[in-house]
């Protein structure tokens, strides 16, 4: 295989499972030894993810679609969930990580009936914000038009 067609090839890594091992095992290098990375895996898991930093820096890296596996080759959300909507997953999933108790994600993507629920329920105390975060991963959740985010 000549370097070119590594370049241009795509991992055989899923996403879903990489950004999910490194929300809930990142700190112990977990996304790391599935993508074949296991020298660093390694280092993650002695260090608890560099403190918890390099994890951190690996989950903005994986949501912006610019971690590879240990070919180089790319693991993208886009090669594998098709947007419909016109409303983009980096901010939904942002504000959903961030404000999703006061259903900031639900308005900005127009469900705005469930946006107020959240906002009253907090988020239906973080169980709503839970899931959505799971289904924004996934590719399941949709806009208030039902597109995929």
């Amino acid at each position: 295989m000549n370097s070119n067609n590594r370049i241009d090839s795509h991992s055989d890594k899923g996403f879903v499972p990489t950004a999910l091992l490194v929300i809930f095992l990142g700190t112990l290098g977990f996304h790391r030894f599935y993508v074949g990375k296991y020298i660093t895996g390694i280092l993650m898991l002695f260090t608890l993810g560099g403190f918890g930093i390099w994890q951190l820096i690996d989950y903005i890296i994986i949501l912006t679609d610019g971690f590879s596996d240990s070919e180089g080759r790319p693991i993208r959300r886009a090669d594998q969930i098709q947007s419909q909507s016109s409303k983009d997953f980096i901010p939904t999933f942002f504000l959903c990580w961030f404000l999703g108790i006061f259903g900031i994600h639900r308005f900005y993507t127009g469900n705005f009936l469930s946006a107020i629920l959240m906002l009253l329920t907090l988020g239906g105390l973080g169980i709503w914000v839970l899931i959505d975060t799971l289904m924004i991963l996934t590719g399941g959740y949709k806009d208030g038009e039902g597109l995929t985010v």
